[in-house]
């Protein structure tokens, strides 16, 4: 008797694809050619699930590869009637239509990515189809049927990555390369592409210590050193405080800036660019991620600053789903900013009775605790502890992960005369460490 194959409905289902992420592809590579090379890191065009798709993608990499002009709605339009492909690919109209579906081109990069991988998910299921149907006819020898899906699902997997695969490297060849020198935005703190997050108890300072960092770095001054640095843009976007709130502080660091350099402080004034968003940002909503990553491609800082992390995002700040989707945002903003380091603010948790020291990692999802190249705490140190630090305001810079490099932090801070912020040495009066 013989056994007919089992109704599989899910054969019958439309297969994976996103065409809003392929349409945001296409937008991004007519409005920049940053996207156009992130995009085509990713796909090679088969990956497209709407054929028209992949003849404007082409089109736009013909258009691109020439080089004496850009690639937007209009050369591609001239370049598909060239190729008699303009009605397959939708018309001239649609073009424009690609570019106003996209919230901005710093995505382009990861909208590629969700075609990528909604292809080999359609790869995989095709492929699959036909081992089931090859094993269900009996024809051939069972196990070269399965060793040759293997090495089709391997092609798949594959599919217009193996090319850019780097040859394997040894230790002995390893050892032998140099190593690379950071690009600094704060010499030895803080490099390009860097993520550091701040946290401290409510009121604790870590606004304060955030503006001061891009105050004195866009005036030309060390964070928190009497020394000089090449001056830098920065962006801090508030989401927490008023204007009104944010403004006199402001205007305190400015005058000191003034006093330190003894003159103007213009870097200082045309180097800080400010936003501050009394209502916060739920970057879970397309129209604020937008929002934000127009800012920064617009400002195109070296640093940033935000926060509190709280405040940029809907949903419970417990949930995995809830921090991933905010990382997603944030990642997003360093691609906007072409590798801006990232300043955040975060919020420590209530200590809990009995506990001899105050958590300070951040509150929420374990995720943020593995996502920053370094992550401190404003600690505070009793009196207790060391004389008059309670009227100094001594904190420890207390470390809540491991960092992925070694880099000039101080011991401590304490409250500065001109500025919020000084570092500082415990010293050996102090009768505990930090846990």
């Amino acid at each position: 008797m013989t056994m007919e194959p089992p109704v599989n409905e899910q054969l019958d289902r439309v297969p994976p694809q996103d065409l809003d992420a392929e349409q945001s592809v296409l937008g991004g590579m007519l409005l920049s050619k940053d996207a156009i090379r992130d995009v085509v890191d990713v796909l090679t065009g088969a990956e497209f699930y709407r054929p028209a798709h992949e003849t404007i993608f082409r089109a736009i990499i013909a258009v691109n590869e020439r080089r004496e002009e850009q690639a937007d709605p209009i050369t591609v339009a001239a370049e598909l009637v060239r190729t008699g492909d303009i009605t397959r690919a939708g018309g001239a109209p649609y073009l424009h239509t690609l570019v106003q579906a996209v919230p901005t081109a710093a995505n382009a990069g990861y909208y590629a990515e969700i075609v990528a991988e909604r292809a080999a998910r359609r790869g995989g299921i095709e492929e699959s189809t036909r081992t089931i149907q090859a094993l269900y006819a009996q024809d051939g020898d069972a196990t070269e049927l399965l060793e040759g899906a293997v090495e089709r699902l391997k092609a798949v997997r594959d599919r217009g990555l193996a090319s850019s695969d780097r040859p394997l490297v040894t230790l002995g060849e390893f050892l032998d390369q140099a190593d690379d020198e950071p690009e600094w935005v704060i010499p030895d703190v803080l490099a390009r592409w860097d993520r550091l997050i701040v946290t401290a108890a409510e009121g604790g300072g870590k606004s304060l210590f955030n503006r001061q960092m891009l105050a004195r770095t866009a005036a030309g001054l060390h964070p928190w050193k009497k020394a000089r640095i090449e001056p830098k843009r920065v962006l801090l976007v508030d989401v927490e405080n008023s204007a009104s709130q944010v403004r006199p502080w402001l205007r305190r660091m400015h005058q000191a800036a003034c006093e330190e350099i003894s003159g103007p402080a213009e870097e200082l004034l045309d180097n800080f660019v400010i936003e501050v968003v009394e209502g916060g940002l739920d970057l879970h909503n397309p129209g604020d991620r937008a929002r934000l990553l127009r800012m920064v491609e617009r400002a195109e800082p070296d640093l940033i600053a935000i926060g509190p992390l709280y405040k940029l995002a809907s949903g419970n700040p417990n949930d995995e789903e809830t921090a991933r989707i905010l990382m997603s945002a944030l990642e997003a903003v360093r691609v906007a900013s072409k590798g801006a380091a990232l300043l955040i603010e975060a919020h420590a948790p209530h200590k809990v009775g009995g506990e001899r020291r105050r958590d300070l990692r951040p509150v929420g999802s374990s995720l943020w605790m593995r996502w920053p190249e370094f992550g401190f705490g404003l600690d505070k140190v009793l009196n207790k502890e060391a004389a008059f630090a309670e009227e100094e305001g001594l904190h420890r810079w207390s470390p809540w992960r491991g960092s992925r490099s070694e880099r000039d932090w101080p011991e401590a801070f304490m409250h500065g005369a001109t500025w919020p912020w000084q570092a500082a040495t415990l010293g050996d009066t102090e009768t505990t460490t930090s846990s």
